[in-house]
C-alpha cells in the first residue's frame, strides 16, 4: 500500500470497499489510486468485482470522482 495522500474517509490506494444487496450480490471495490484531474477534482481508479456465491459477473477497472465513489461505497472494510 502506498504512502500517498489520504482522501475522504479512507479512500486511498489499496483500500477495499464492499457492499451487499438483499439478494446476496456482493460488490467489491479495491482502490488502485486517487488522482486529481486538471481542474483539481479527485478521481478514484479502482478494480470492481460483482459476484454472488463464487460466480463472478463483472470484473473490471473503473473510475469515479471521489465524492460519487464515497457516496456509493462509504467506508472501507477492515483488512
Amino acid at each position: 500500500m502506498g504512502r500517498g495522500p489520504h482522501w475522504k474517509d479512507g479512500v486511498r490506494e489499496g483500500a477495499v470497499f464492499r457492499r451487499q444487496n438483499p439478494s446476496g450480490i456482493v460488490e467489491t471495490a479495491r482502490v488502485i489510486e486517487v488522482v486529481p484531474d486538471p481542474q483539481g477534482i479527485a478521481h478514484v481508479h479502482y478494480d470492481f468485482l460483482v459476484a454472488k456465491n463464487d460466480q463472478r459477473f463483472i470484473d473490471e477497472r473503473r473510475t469515479l470522482n471521489l465524492e460519487t465513489f464515497h457516496q456509493a461505497f462509504g467506508k472501507p472494510i477492515e483488512n
